[in-house]
C-alpha cells in the first residue's frame, strides 16, 4: 500500500491519496475507532435513513457529534463507543467518534493532528488561573472527510450549548458551522500552531498516551468552568471580567473545590518561582 504523505508545515495544501487503496485505509475499523459497536451502527443507520446522499450524511453526522457530545477536558483514552455512551469528550474523543460514524456509512474519514501552544490556543476564554496548569505544547485533533474527490477539514469540538455562550472577545472558540464543501475549523491563531499533520488514518499512538497535566483538582475545576460558561447568562466584555465572575461563582457554588484549587494554584506558582530561582542562581 502506498504511504500517505503527512504534511508537516502549516501552509501546504492537502496531500490527496494516490489510489483507491489509500482511500480504503480511511474506511477501516481500528481499536479505538470501533464502529462495529452496536450503538454506533444504530446511530449511523438513523442518520443515513434521513439523508439523500453522502454529503448530507456527512453534514448531519458532523452536527450530531458537535452538539450531542459535550466538550470536556481530561483523558482521551476512550474508544468511540465509550465517547458515544458518555455523551462527552475531548477534541480527540469527538473527532474519533465522528470518524467512526462516517466510516460506518462508507465515507472515508481521517484525522488532522495539530501541535499547538497549549496555554494560548484556547484564546481569551482560557483564563490564566486555569491555563497555567496546561502544558506548554498541546495536541489538538480534528477531522478530515473525503467528499467529491477532495479532503475537507471540519472541527466538531465546541458544542452548541458551549458555543452560544462564547463571548464576543474570543473568536478562537466560536461555534463551527460546516456545509460539507469547505473547510470549517476553530479560529485558532496561526501563530499558535506549530505543526499540522493530515490526513492520518488512525490515532492509536495518541490514544494510548496518558495525560501529563489533565488530572486532579485543576482538571475538575476546568470542567466546572466549561459548564459554568454553558450556564452563564451574565455578559462580560473581557477575560478579566470573566475570570472574576467565575471565581465568585465557584466560591458560592463549590466552596470546597474553590479552596482546594487555590491551594493547588499557590503550590504551582511556588514551583514556578523556585524553578526560576534555580535558573538565575
Amino acid at each position: 500500500m502506498p504511504i500517505i504523505k503527512i504534511l508537516l508545515t502549516k501552509q501546504k495544501r492537502y496531500c490527496p491519496p494516490s489510489s483507491m487503496d489509500d482511500i480504503e485505509g480511511f474506511l477501516k475499523e481500528t481499536e479505538f475507532c470501533d464502529f462495529s459497536n452496536t450503538a454506533i451502527q444504530k446511530l449511523a443507520g438513523e442518520i443515513r435513513h434521513n439523508c439523500k446522499n453522502q454529503r448530507e450524511v456527512a453534514i448531519f453526522t458532523f452536527y450530531w457529534v458537535r452538539d450531542n457530545i459535550l466538550y470536556s477536558v481530561g483523558s482521551w483514552q476512550k474508544k468511540a463507543s465509550e465517547t458515544l455512551s458518555e455523551r462527552k469528550g475531548t477534541c480527540t474523543n469527538k473527532a474519533n467518534l465522528l470518524v467512526a460514524l462516517l466510516r460506518v456509512n462508507k465515507i472515508p474519514a481521517g484525522y488532522g493532528i495539530m501541535k499547538v501552544y497549549g496555554q494560548r490556543y484556547f484564546g481569551p476564554v482560557g483564563i490564566p488561573m486555569l491555563t497555567k496548569f496546561v502544558g506548554k505544547i498541546s495536541t489538538h485533533v480534528y477531522v478530515l472527510v473525503y467528499l467529491n474527490k477532495k479532503w475537507i477539514k471540519c472541527d466538531p469540538s465546541i458544542d452548541r450549548k458551549l458555543g452560544k455562550n462564547i463571548y464576543s472577545f474570543d473568536k478562537t472558540t466560536e461555534l463551527v458551522e460546516w456545509d460539507g464543501d469547505r473547510d470549517a475549523m476553530l479560529g485558532l491563531d496561526k501563530n499558535d500552531i506549530l505543526k499540522n499533520n493530515f490526513p492520518i488514518m488512525r490515532v492509536e499512538h495518541l490514544m494510548i498516551k496518558k495525560p501529563k497535566n489533565a488530572k486532579g483538582i485543576p482538571l475538575k475545576i476546568a470542567n466546572i468552568y466549561i459548564n459554568f460558561i454553558r450556564a452563564n447568562e451574565q455578559k462580560v466584555s473581557n477575560e478579566k471580567e470573566l475570570g472574576a465572575l467565575f471565581k465568585k461563582w465557584l466560591k458560592a457554588r463549590h466552596s470546597f473545590y474553590f479552596y482546594c484549587f487555590f491551594a493547588a494554584s499557590w503550590l504551582k506558582d511556588l514551583g514556578i518561582r523556585l524553578k526560576k530561582d534555580e535558573k538565575n542562581s
